[in-house]
């Protein structure tokens, strides 16, 4: 599981993207090394998922704002879209797909 700043940097949080950073290269490598045993490697990145914790963040307007203003759907991720997300890259439908990530971001990473 990794995290949309695993694919765009964010003001004041260096650390946090450098670790995902690092978990996309490692999905990438993984995919590459393990590709010819038959095992494959990925990972959903997300952006902020409804969850009480975040529920509580939002509670400050002005970080709210941020997030959403970065958000181009305008809402934050349901668990089951992430869970959705999971279950096709584990079904045989993705039986092709290795070393690469499925974006569950509301469009975050693209603009």
């Amino acid at each position: 599981m990794l995290s949309q700043l695993g694919h765009a940097g964010m003001l004041e949080r260096n650390i946090y993207n450098l670790i995902k950073f690092r978990i996309e290269g490692l999905t990438k490598g993984m995919g590459v090394e393990f590709a010819t045993k038959n095992t494959r490697v990925y990972s959903v990145v997300s952006t902020f998922v409804e969850t009480p914790m975040i529920n509580k963040l939002f509670r400050n307007r002005k970080f709210k704002k941020l997030l959403l203003d970065n958000i181009l759907i305008r809402k934050v991720s349901k668990e089951s879209d992430v869970a959705t997300a999971a279950c096709y890259l584990t079904s045989d439908a993705a039986s092709i797909l290795t070393g690469t990530s499925i974006i569950v971001d509301g469009e975050w990473t693209t603009k």
